[in-house]
């Protein structure tokens, strides 16, 4: 059975489409005699007849609605009939006062007036999304994703919304919340590499880590590589705080390997000039030397037996709304990311849904 809020349920060739597509949308679970009123909707139903409806509900009298609706009396009533007979179940009951709703009609006028007000506030959204956007946006990100990221992110942005600004910086990923929380950056990507934020957040990616070294050699030149190999090799490792030496020690420790460390530096582009100059190698992201390949010098194997891996978040800040140009980004950086996951090794999240500000 198809779902009731495919796409594909909204009438066609009707001009009462829109609204009973919305109704479905709604309807999604309501009760069993709520859910019969409305997915046996008739679609040659009319935008007037639910404006009649809902008066009617409103006023308790079909007297007072066709006088506030300016339309003749005989008009209110064809129009509630013509509803009925399209349900086959009764709506309204006269009695000596008016007009009462039955439990169906109640139910028929929740949801409808719902209905109406979404089809009422379509217009003004669509008036809305041709509105310039404006304003700045800060971003902050570790070094080996603002490498892929953040020229197409800024270009892309400039082109979209040329009446607002980007900014954007390299962090080490511990240090962002923190620049969240003093309002130095709307927000950031982050690792899980240390302690989660106390703030909105949206999976970005998962990145394996790699060994990097020279082209050529028997380490890097197939595409896997075991740990228990690496363990032979000379390394120069990047040990800055919350990154991810604390999860390449857990992952050797595991195995009960120990490790060559020849020098740690905190800065991948001296680590990367080192290995050029095959003194060693190093384990970073495939996303480090995704974008230049360091012109065809330097080779990388996914580590395996185990594998090492990060995941990285996008957060924003939870102590005021996210303006429309940081929603803009969230979509352009989700966008960039899905566009490059090949090209950095990326591997996306079955699902991921967008943060939000209060």
């Amino acid at each position: 059975m198809r779902s009731i809020l495919a796409v594909t349920d909204a009438p066609r060739n009707c001009p009462w489409g829109t609204i009973i597509y919305i109704l479905k949308v709604i309807l999604f679970g309501l009760s069993h005699l709520e859910s019969y009123i409305f997915l046996h909707m008739n679609p040659d139903f009319t935008l007037h007849q639910f404006r009649v409806f809902l008066k009617v509900a409103e006023l308790g009298s079909i007297t007072r609605s066709a006088n506030a609706l300016s339309i003749p009396q005989p008009s209110v009533s064809r129009s509630l009939a013509r509803i009925e007979r399209a349900l086959e179940v009764k709506l309204i009951e006269r009695h000596h006062g008016g007009i009462r709703l039955t439990e169906a009609g109640q139910a028929f006028r929740n949801h409808a007036s719902e209905a109406m007000r979404h089809f009422d506030l379509a217009p003004v959204a669509a008036r809305q999304s041709r509105l310039e956007v404006t304003g700045e946006v800060r971003l902050a990100a570790p070094e080996s994703f603002a490498g892929v990221v953040f020229r197409p992110l800024v270009k892309r942005f400039q082109q979209r919304f040329p009446g607002a600004r980007i900014r954007v910086m390299t962090s080490a990923s511990v240090n962002i919340p923190s620049l969240i929380d003093n309002n130095i950056v709307d927000m950031g990507v982050i690792a899980d590499t240390h302690s989660a934020p106390t703030m909105p957040a949206e999976p970005l990616c998962r990145e394996d880590l790699y060994l990097v070294g020279p082209r050529g050699h028997p380490a890097t030149r197939a595409a896997t590589v075991r740990l228990a190999r690496i363990a032979t090799l000379p390394l120069y490792l990047n040990a800055m705080a919350g990154g991810l030496r604390a999860r390449i020690d857990e992952a050797f420790n595991r195995q009960g390997l120990g490790m060559q460390v020849r020098a740690e530096i905190d800065a991948n582009e001296p680590l990367l000039d080192l290995v050029l100059d095959e003194q060693g190698f190093t384990i970073l992201p495939f996303s480090v030397i995704a974008g230049k390949h360091r012109a065809g010098q330097l080779a990388a194997a996914r580590i395996v037996a185990p594998s090492i891996s990060r995941n990285l978040s996008l957060v924003v800040t939870a102590s005021h709304p996210v303006s429309p140009a940081c929603r803009h980004s969230i979509g352009l950086v989700n966008e960039i990311v899905r566009e490059h996951r090949a090209l950095a090794k990326w591997k996306l999240p079955p699902t991921a849904g967008r943060p939000t500000g209060k």
